[in-house]
């Protein structure tokens, strides 16, 4: 190692594993909360999308029975109907994803909280490490 560049250790290098671990932490616990916020919010999405193909659906049912009242040939008025059909068959799997999306959303929020149940006293502690006092090499903190 060269003179002109000086090695970074002690103290210094200790803080600095310090300042990375709570940075990594933090960043862990927003990135848990972010993607619990998103898949929410992609459930609300989904449903809100197919709220209106719900719409759609009952309209091409209407225009179905129209069609019938004004004597339309069966097979325009059958293909209206199949037509509602497949909307609402695309309804129940879009609820599926929906349900999936909200599932996922919790999980997301019970392993940030589990996260900080686990490491934020660790966090904390070393954020608020008086001066002069080494803390333990960070490995020691992850083999839990």
């Amino acid at each position: 190692m060269s003179d002109i560049a000086p090695r970074i250790g002690g103290a210094l290098e200790t803080t600095g594993s310090v300042i990375v671990g709570a940075v990594r932490f933090t960043i862990v616990v927003m990135q848990l909360t972010a993607a619990s916020v998103t898949m929410r919010g992609l459930s609300e999405q989904v449903r809100s999308t197919f709220n209106y193909v719900e719409d759609c659906a009952q309209s091409v049912d209407k225009l179905a029975d129209q069609a019938a009242a004004l004597n339309v040939d069966q097979s325009t008025v059958n293909e209206h109907r199949e037509a509602a059909t497949v909307m609402r068959t695309c309804l129940e799997e879009a609820e599926g994803m929906a349900t999936e999306c909200e599932e996922m959303a919790t999980l997301f929020h019970e392993t940030a909280d589990a996260h900080i149940a686990d490491y934020g006293s660790v966090a904390e502690a070393a954020n608020n490490m008086p001066d002069g006092i080494d803390m333990a090499d960070r490995e020691f903190y992850s083999n839990r």
